[in-house]
């Protein structure tokens, strides 16, 4: 059973009951965009259509979102490249591999698989500079997932090494 509580201003609401827990909910008198921040702030998905059942806007909740970016690997050091490429190529069960991803021409990083994922980083040997890089991304970008790729872009005002 889902309980959902809006408190919005309405000038009439006309909910009917549908099949599998589904409901339709007709609301006049508010900002669209307002009862969909609300709906999605609340971990729900909402979807809106119009009369003629097109959808027109649909939520996905936070949980299920992921933000990333993708720049080259030319801001990591080649000492860097070589850990992560052994780093992500574990076999065991319980491995780096489960967050540091190999892709064929770069890394995938899901720093939020660990709590503090610099730390752990400085724990299995990546070097200062890197760490700072995965520092910097995660706090000037809010990213919870990196893409390392030989064809990307370097960022600007973050160090390249050419190796």
């Amino acid at each position: 059973m889902m309980k959902l509580a809006l408190t919005l201003e309405a000038d009439s609401v006309n909910v009917q009951a549908l099949n599998m827990g589904r409901i339709v909910v007709d609301v006049d008198g508010i900002e669209l965009a307002e009862l969909i921040n609300m709906v999605c702030d609340n971990g729900y998905s909402l979807r809106v259509v119009d009369e003629s059942d097109q959808t027109s806007a649909e939520c996905t909740p936070p949980f299920a979102t992921l933000t990333g970016i993708r720049c080259s690997t030319a801001h990591i050091t080649e000492t860097d490249n070589a850990w992560l490429y052994s780093l992500s190529h574990q076999t065991s069960d319980f491995g780096e591999s489960e967050w540091i991803h190999f892709t064929g021409s770069g890394y995938l990083l899901r720093t939020d698989a660990w709590s503090y994922p610099v730390l752990r980083l400085k724990r299995l040997g990546l070097s200062k500079t890197f760490r700072r890089l995965v520092v910097t991304l995660i706090r000037r970008y809010g990213v919870s997932l990196i893409h390392l790729d030989a064809s990307a872009e370097c960022l600007p005002g973050l160090p390249t090494f050419d190796w």
